[in-house]
């Protein structure tokens, strides 16, 4: 970004070959169907464009690209009235960036074995019913591997309110994984 910044344009097609599938799998991992994360990505990436002359590094790039991302998603749903309905279960495939969401052990399922498929959906079915701002907090930290410092910059919000959202994220998580009878690890 910073050659960009400077005025090499030809270092912007690779910055979005490299970007690109991270914002669409962030903006579907936040409820946007494959049409409109696309969209979103491709007007974020504009927008990063349109002022790359007024870029300064002063956080990794990812953490600028993703508070420009979450910027244009809280326009979207505002305007366009897209709030996020279901998250599917693709997006924790890893088919945006090849990264597939990893718990941190595997599940259990009294009286049987849980496949790959089933606890993909339980787990679609708990990340879709957390609120706006957990959902926010969970994927930037479990899916998008940022650090907490860098998702209070994206959010404008205090390292303490990231952890204690991150928190309430996976213990509604793991009381909707419990509440389908899967034990989360």
């Amino acid at each position: 970004m910073l050659r960009v910044a400077a005025g090499d344009e030809a270092a912007f097609e690779p910055l979005v070959h490299s970007v690109l599938p991270r914002l669409i799998g962030f903006f579907r991992r936040l409820g946007a169907d494959a049409s409109i994360a696309e969209d979103c990505a491709q007007e974020v990436l504009m927008k990063v464009y349109r002022v790359r002359a007024g870029y300064t590094a002063r956080a990794r790039f990812t953490t600028y690209l993703f508070h420009i991302a979450r910027n244009h998603w809280i326009d979207v749903y505002r305007h366009r009235k897209l709030g996020p309905r279901t998250v599917s279960t693709d997006v924790f495939r890893g088919d945006d960036d090849g990264r597939p969401l990893e718990l941190e052990g595997p599940p259990v399922v009294p009286g049987g074995e849980l496949g790959r498929e089933e606890l993909l959906a339980a787990l679609e079915r708990a990340v879709g019913g957390l609120g706006e701002e957990h959902r926010e907090v969970f994927v930037l930290a479990r899916v998008e591997n940022l650090r907490y410092q860098e998702i209070s910059r994206i959010l404008g919000i205090p390292v303490g309110t990231v952890k204690s959202r991150m928190h309430a994220a996976w213990r509604q998580i793991r009381a909707a994984l419990s509440a389908e009878g899967i034990e989360p690890p």
